[in-house]
């Protein structure tokens, strides 16, 4: 009878998903249904005692989305070929940043990157927090904003779901970077990468681009729940310095740059041997020129000639594109170059010297 009584309880999850009335039915009529089933469905033997329970479960987990899930116990680490920062001067003003895993590791990998872009005199700063990581410690959230705010302001509040109360976190070092900052952020942003953006964005010191977060700013606790598998769960929401979240809301950048998913996943694997300018860059196809002219050889002669034998050439591939990352790029350099003109609109014309020009007169005959 227990345990009757128990799928009874999860019933209005198993039924959650059946269909947007299903919200509307009662309790009552919630149990009828599940009493019917079990004594009248054609196949009333499947319904056993074990799938009812499996079938309650994923009904629950489904309706909480990422609020809860069950997780191998062999992925709850995240191996070391996994962690990492890319880091790359795209150009001799633009720096590139993008945790992999938002580890303690990598958090002092991007304090050491930043002072070396410093050293080079970067202005500019990119941070792409669009990696699928999952969910992260947020002392090595609050360590990496800590790079960027400045010395005993708020960086986030965190608030159990069973108080009243929350905890508050403060930076307590001096910030590293005070240049302009870009973030790029998507769907697949982890729980540590949205409050980051939340907070950095909130507090005017940078622009978002890219496209909306899924609000999952939350910190997870994780149990094991058998010899194989875990639970991780939603255990505090993460608030900002003036108590807003962004749980279940998410953000939405300032400027939106849709990406597929499956694309940029093919950018960021590309991007692994290669550079991360030459995600956002063509490679330009050899001309018959001055070297080739010394060289006595004709590049454009040699691939049309393979060209016509059927050959394929690497120039002719299309390589996959950032074009989130091309779009931020393209904003610093619209800024800088705006910033460079100095036009003053209310400036007037100069007076001119040379005399003016006297209008003909025509005169009827």
């Amino acid at each position: 009878m227990r345990r009757f009584a128990f799928i009874l309880a999860l019933a209005p999850s198993l039924f959650a998903a059946s269909g947007p009335e299903s919200k509307d039915i009662s309790q009552a009529g919630i149990q009828t249904a599940f009493r019917i089933l079990q004594k009248e469905y054609i196949r009333s033997s499947d319904l056993t005692f074990d799938e009812l329970n499996r079938a309650a479960l994923a009904g629950l987990l489904e309706r909480l989305d990422f609020g809860a899930e069950l997780i191998p116990r062999k992925l709850e680490s995240v191996p070391e070929a996994q962690q990492g920062v890319r880091s790359e001067l795209i150009t001799p003003q633009i720096g590139y940043l993008r945790p992999q895993a938002f580890t303690e590791r990598e958090i002092k990998e991007i304090e050491q990157q930043l002072a070396k872009f410093i050293a080079a005199k970067a202005a500019h700063l990119i941070l792409d927090l669009r990696t699928p990581a999952p969910p992260g410690d947020f002392d090595d959230a609050a360590e990496l904003l800590s790079l960027f705010l400045p010395t005993g302001e708020v960086l986030f509040k965190m608030k159990q779901m069973d108080q009243t109360t929350s905890e508050t976190e403060t930076n307590r070092r001096e910030p590293l970077w005070a240049g302009p900052l870009l973030v790029l952020v998507d769907d697949e942003t982890n729980n540590l990468g949205e409050t980051i953006a939340a907070v950095l964005r909130q507090r005017k010191q940078a622009l978002l681009i890219g496209s909306p977060t899924r609000g999952g700013a939350v910190r997870y606790e994780t149990v094991p729940v058998d010899a194989e598998w875990s639970l991780r769960f939603a255990r505090a929401e993460v608030l900002l310095a003036d108590d807003s979240s962004v749980f279940k809301k998410g953000l939405k950048p300032d400027f939106v740059v849709d990406l597929p998913t499956n694309m940029k996943r093919l950018v960021f694997e590309s991007g692994t041997s290669k550079t991360v300018k030459s995600t956002i860059t063509d490679q330009p196809r050899a001309r018959f020129n001055e070297a080739a002219l010394v060289a006595n050889t004709n590049p454009e002669l040699d691939a049309y000639i393979r060209r016509s034998a059927g050959e394929s050439l690497p120039e002719d591939a299309t390589k996959p594109s950032d074009s989130v990352l091309q779009r931020a790029v393209d904003l610093i350099h619209t800024r800088a170059h705006f910033q460079s003109a100095k036009i003053d609109w209310k400036r007037k014309s100069p007076a001119s010297n040379e005399p003016p020009v006297r209008k003909a007169i025509l005169v009827k005959p």
